[in-house]
């Protein structure tokens, strides 16, 4: 993967995280607050496995 594509993937990460935790500061059913707690850590997860890939060169640094 590029550094590009790298980049864009973290500003939707990002983006998702955001829009989850908009979805959870509205009302909603405790199966539907698992369920978006649930796709915020994965989102949160993915964005920092990302983070631990590229370094600040775009060199991928962590294989983890």
């Amino acid at each position: 993967m590029t550094l590009r594509m790298e980049t864009a993937e973290q500003f939707a990460r990002q983006m998702n995280i955001a829009k989850y935790q908009r979805i959870l500061a509205t009302h909603l059913t405790a199966e539907e607050r698992r369920f978006v707690k649930r796709r915020l850590a994965e989102e949160q997860a993915a964005l920092l496995q990302l983070a631990w890939n590229i370094a600040p060169e775009g060199q991928a640094t962590h294989a983890v």
